[in-house]
């Protein structure tokens, strides 16, 4: 059995509103089915198998008002080893923000995003392993900078900081960050609306 990567705590960012999926169909994006079968997980399972065993710690952030994903979670959440961090959130920055706050690390944190299950386990792995405290590491597929993406734990006060929307951007837009070329498209493919999930 491969260990997980040290000092490393995963964050999965599942604390959005998913209003552009809504527009579309009545359900929380999460808990929808991740590609178009009939047996298919939902969105946040997927993405959260995919995630099991990669870091010393596993943390779902969502929030405190989403009573339907809560109770998800409630049932669900030990199975992936994972816990739940419910937040009052103005955006994905503050959400960010307030884990980072609540989740600390030695090394730093490995950031997923809660509606992209396509990323493959050993994607996680990777850029888990390149995780070190005054490193910022994404994801590259193609040359296009995607996620998960890595914050080292000398950045956690910058990140810390951080409200509204627009998440830990502006910190990798600085050119510090250390870019990791995978072979997975999933890196690039988050759900937004039913017809971007794959057929399979």
């Amino acid at each position: 059995m491969v260990e997980p990567v040290r000092g490393v705590c995963a964050l999965v960012l599942a604390a959005g509103q998913g209003s552009r999926y809504r527009e579309h169909a009545d359900q929380d994006k999460l808990l929808a089915p991740c590609n178009r079968t009939p047996d298919a997980p939902p969105v946040l399972a997927a993405t959260l198998g995919a995630l099991c065993g990669v870091a010393e710690r596993l943390v779902v952030v969502t929030r405190d008002d989403n009573s339907e994903l809560l109770a998800w979670l409630g049932q669900q959440a030990d199975w992936y080893g994972a816990e739940v961090l419910a937040v009052h959130t103005q955006g994905l920055g503050h959400s960010l923000a307030q884990a980072l706050r609540q989740c600390p690390s030695d090394k730093g944190w490995l950031v997923a995003l809660g509606d992209m299950p396509y990323v493959r386990p050993a994607t996680f792995r990777r850029i888990a392993e390149q995780i070190e405290p005054p490193r910022l590491v994404v994801a590259s597929h193609q040359g296009q900078r995607g996620h998960p993406r890595g914050i080292g734990r000398d950045h956690a006060l910058q990140v810390i900081s951080l409200d509204g929307e627009r998440g830990a951007q502006a910190l990798f837009s600085s050119g510090a960050a250390w870019e990791v070329e995978v072979d997975d498209s999933g890196v690039l493919q988050d759900i937004d609306r039913p017809d971007d999930r794959r057929n399979s």
